[in-house]
């Protein structure tokens, strides 16, 4: 009667695989209650439109259910419940269950057809165990021992079950895909709720040989049957990750009370993720709120970062900056800090965007580039910001490091911005360096030669931008206006050029072109800082070649000088100075000093112009150079009366310029000497009308009013 029941079973659910794999293409009706499916379905007929209440005919080939059997085989049910073996006796209970859909299991398990085998209830332990050749092994020779008896049915259909389910759990993991579905179809008895897992891994080979619905059908099959609440929720997770969306959809509608709302938060990340990756697309605003509740309700910053980058990139930047702030504040890490860098950007916070991109510089490529566009914009701003020294060093550093072009012109027109002409040009040309086709600096360094009357240079740059850019041609048209930084630059848009390989700019200090008032209101723009070296295009560097002698490297440093390439220069000069004869090492000496005074080394300058032969007149000029550069480091360090007083020693040498009477007077005036700083300003603003001194007499004006109170 045994071996009866389990042929039936066996025919029977041969059906599952089939309707899955081999022919099956129809999902199964919602609400079937045994847990195969008809074998009708099986042999690819289409269902009928009411459930059937008989089973196929034995006519078609296939046998009756058993519908009342007079006895069920409840040996291995009964081992679990005396074992205590909760999950294999909940496994077995499913499987009898679907297999004799009105058989009742017996209230008392423990007693009922107990026979006290014990060799028996070993085979059983060691199944329970896993150790399934130690089964058959004990089977092999009890048989041997006593010919007349028989293992219980159940116990060869568990084991035949268990190891068919072994084989194909190893073609699997060793993704031999044919293999599981071969498999899957000569043991369909391991297809039903009792053994989930194999349902899952059937379907993963489906997808694996292309037949994603056959895959769509294996787990609508566990929706529609099997009731594990993991179990179910599991199949819709191995359904997203493994089936087309548009899939997904009609399984998500075998929901029973609310049990999926993971699945559909994951659908709404997958779709905002989606569009914020692309622009052109849009969350349905049911998505949104979804996320945005979960986003509100969480204490982890994943969610506020998916919604701070859709908001950023769909126009509501101001938006955005509170989700990654909030992220940020749940630790989100370095993708929180790159997006409330842009978003603050976006929102022109520049400077709050720059001092929290400095704290995530050595985090990510990611990162470093968000800080780097963000200070391009920074750096851009007309009239440019007053920034401190601290912060300009920082942005010089990532600049020079990363050979970042955009960051080098944006630095150039903070310097032109705010009067600098001569670093401007020096910055523009290192831009220029690490990617000769950047037009806002070619068109910036124009400028810069217009400004210094360099006609020769200016010249030769239209002659070389001439036929890429016409505001570079009309640079030469006396009827232009002003010229600020260009809109390319001031977006921080980014050009790479492939293979640029050039040395690293080094900075000079910036030198405040004017100084704050007393209660620290910024009063006018800081200098922006300069880089001492830049790379040269070869073209022009090899005009310089000059031999391999004393006198030759002489002249190859004055000809690097002359192409603005100091550290090249000093180096010449160096050799020209160790090689050469007295007056080409005094020559060279002199040279030195002049490079070593570019690159703002005013110690090692001086040094080198002492020990040359200079003329008195040049004896002067550099005289000049280096007291000028001596008044900047005063002014830098607030020590306005040092300041003062190297501006009379300099005066010895060489008249002030305006750029200097300036700084005279915002010294007077940060030293309270209001009278004296009025008389500079009043001075310079008859002369040229100029605004920056009009702002000093403002800023006196405002002074002497605030303490007459």
């Amino acid at each position: 009667m045994h071996v009866r029941s389990v042929l039936i079973a066996v025919a029977v659910s041969g059906a599952v695989f089939y309707a899955l794999g081999r022919y099956g293409q129809v999902a199964v009706p919602q609400g079937s209650a045994p847990p195969v499916i008809e074998p009708a379905l099986a042999q690819g007929q289409k269902p009928p439109e009411a459930p059937r209440a008989a089973a196929p005919s034995a006519g078609e080939g296939v046998p009756n259910r058993p519908v009342a059997p007079q006895k069920v085989d409840e040996t291995a049910l009964r081992y679990f419940a005396a074992q205590g073996d909760t999950r294999r006796y909940e496994a077995e209970l499913a499987r009898l269950r679907a297999l004799y859909p009105e058989w009742k299991p017996p209230t008392d398990l423990t007693s009922q057809g107990k026979e006290g085998d014990p060799e028996l209830d070993r085979m059983w332990k060691l199944f329970a165990e896993g150790k399934y050749g130690e089964v058959r092994a004990a089977i092999v020779q009890r048989s041997t021992v006593d010919p007349g008896w028989r293992p219980p049915a159940e116990l060869s259909t568990q084991l035949d079950t268990a190891e068919a389910r072994q084989r194909l759990v190893n073609a699997s993991n060793a993704r031999q895909w044919e293999q599981v579905i071969r498999l899957g179809t000569e043991t369909p008895a391991m297809l039903t709720c009792a053994s989930v897992d194999a349902l899952w891994r059937v379907a993963e080979a489906f997808v694996q040989t292309g037949k994603p619905e056959r895959a769509r059908d294996a787990y609508a099959y566990v929706l529609t049957n099997c009731t594990n609440p993991v179990e179910r929720v599991g199949t819709m997770q191995k359904a997203l990750a493994t089936l087309p969306e548009g899939l997904v959809g009609a399984l998500l509608a075998q929901e029973r009370q609310n049990e999926f709302a993971s699945i559909r938060d994951e659908l709404a990340r997958r779709h905002i993720g989606k569009a914020a990756d692309d622009p052109s697309q849009a969350s349905t605003a049911e998505d949104i709120q979804r996320i945005e509740a979960l986003a509100n309700a969480a204490t982890t910053p994943d969610d506020a970062i998916l919604l701070g980058f859709y908001t950023l990139h769909h126009d509501d930047a101001a938006k955005a900056a509170t989700w990654f702030q909030t992220a940020l504040a749940r630790k989100g890490g370095a993708k929180a800090a790159e997006g409330a860098v842009l978003a603050l950007g976006a929102t022109k916070r520049y400077q709050e965007a720059e001092a929290l991109g400095a704290q995530w510089l050595e985090a990510d490529a990611a990162n470093r580039k968000a800080y780097l566009d963000v200070v391009t914009a920074l750096l851009t701003q007309e009239p440019p910001p007053r920034l401190d020294r601290g912060v300009i060093e920082r942005i010089v550093k990532t600049v020079g490091t990363d050979k970042y072009a955009p960051g080098a012109g944006a630095l150039g027109w903070y310097a032109y911005n705010a009067g600098q002409i001569a670093p401007a040009g020096t910055w523009f040309e290192t831009a220029l360096s690490w990617d000769r086709g950047y037009e806002p600096a070619a068109y910036g360094l124009a400028l810069v030669r217009e400004r210094q009357r360099d006609q020769s240079g200016l010249r030769s740059l239209v002659a070389e931008w001439g036929s890429r850019s016409q505001r570079i041609v009309e640079v030469l048209d006396p009827r232009r206006g002003r010229r600020s930084a260009p809109d390319d630059i001031a977006a921080g848009r980014r050009r790479t050029a492939p293979g640029a390989s050039v040395e690293e700019p080094v900075a000079r200090k910036p030198v405040p072109a004017r100084a704050s008032r007393p209660d620290g209101t910024p009063d006018g723009e800081v200098v922006a800082a300069a880089p001492a070296r830049q790379a040269v295009p070869r073209a022009r560097a090899s005009a310089c070649a000059g031999g391999g002698s004393a006198a030759g490297a002489l002249q190859r440093g004055w000809c690097l000088l002359d192409l603005k390439r100091p550290a090249a220069a000093a180096q010449a000069f160096e050799a020209a100075r160790r090689s050469g004869n007295a007056q080409v090492a005094a020559d060279a000496a002199a040279g030195l000093a002049y490079a070593k005074l570019r690159q703002g080394l005013t110690a090692e300058a001086s040094a080198a112009a002492s020990s040359a032969h200079l003329p008195p007149a040049q004896r002067g000029a550099f005289s000049a150079l280096l007291l000028s550069e001596r008044f900047y480091a005063q002014y830098d360090a607030k020590d306005y009366n040092g300041a003062l007083v190297t501006l009379s020693a300099r005066a010895r040498y060489a008249p002030e310029t305006t750029d200097l009477m300036l700084m005279r007077g915002w010294s007077y005036f940060n030293l309270g000497r209001y009278e004296d700083a009025s008389q500079v300003f009043e001075a310079l603003y008859k002369v040229n009308r100029s605004s920056e001194a009009l702002s000093g007499l403002t800023a006196i004006r405002d002074a002497t009013q605030r303490n007459r109170y």
